[in-house]
C-alpha cells in the first residue's frame, strides 16, 4: 500500500492539489494510506497569553479537522485509509518522525504559496524560492497619492 503524506493549511488549495492525483471514476485504484498534516496558522501573541495550552492545542486540532474534513471525505469514499495529524515544530522533522512510523512515504507540499513569506520545507531537500514579491507600505501609499491626484 502506497503512503502520501499531505500538508495542508488551505483547504481550497489543498483540494485543488490532490484531486486530480486520484483516479477518475470507473478506474480502479489501489487503495493508498494517506496521512493528512494540517498546518493552523499561528496564533499571534496577543491571543496566545490568554489561551492556555490546553485550549490552544484543541483549537489547532479543530482548525485541522475543520480545514481536511471534505478531503477526508473524497479519499475515504475512493477506499483509502485516512489519518489527520496537526503540524507542531519544525515540519522536517515531522516528515522523518513520519516515515519512520510509516516507511517509504511520497510528501505532497498542498501549502497555499504567499506573497512575500517564505514557507518552511517539509523535507530537507525541498528547494526554497526567495519571494521578491515585498513592497513597502511607502511605495504603495506614494502609489496610490499619484494615482489619486493624476486623476
Amino acid at each position: 500500500m502506497e503512503t502520501f503524506i499531505v500538508y495542508i493549511d488551505d483547504k481550497q488549495y489543498a483540494l485543488q492539489q490532490v484531486i486530480p492525483m486520484l483516479p477518475a471514476d470507473g478506474q480502479t485504484q489501489q487503495a493508498a494510506n494517506w496521512i493528512l498534516v494540517g498546518c493552523p496558522p499561528r496564533l499571534n501573541r496577543h491571543t496566545g497569553r490568554w489561551l492556555t495550552h490546553t485550549a490552544q492545542k484543541k483549537w489547532r486540532q479543530e482548525w485541522a479537522d475543520q480545514a481536511t474534513s471534505e478531503l477526508v471525505q473524497k479519499l475515504e469514499n475512493g477506499g483509502n485509509v485516512v489519518s489527520v495529524r496537526v503540524a507542531h515544530g519544525a515540519l522536517t522533522e515531522l516528515s522523518k518522525q513520519i516515515r519512520g512510523e510509516v516507511g517509504v512515504a511520497r510528501i505532497i507540499d498542498a501549502r497555499r504559496p504567499k506573497l512575500s513569506v517564505n514557507l518552511d520545507p517539509v523535507t530537507p531537500d525541498q528547494p526554497q524560492e526567495k519571494s521578491s514579491w515585498a513592497v513597502p507600505g511607502s511605495v504603495l501609499a506614494l502609489g496610490a497619492a499619484i494615482l489619486m491626484v493624476s486623476e
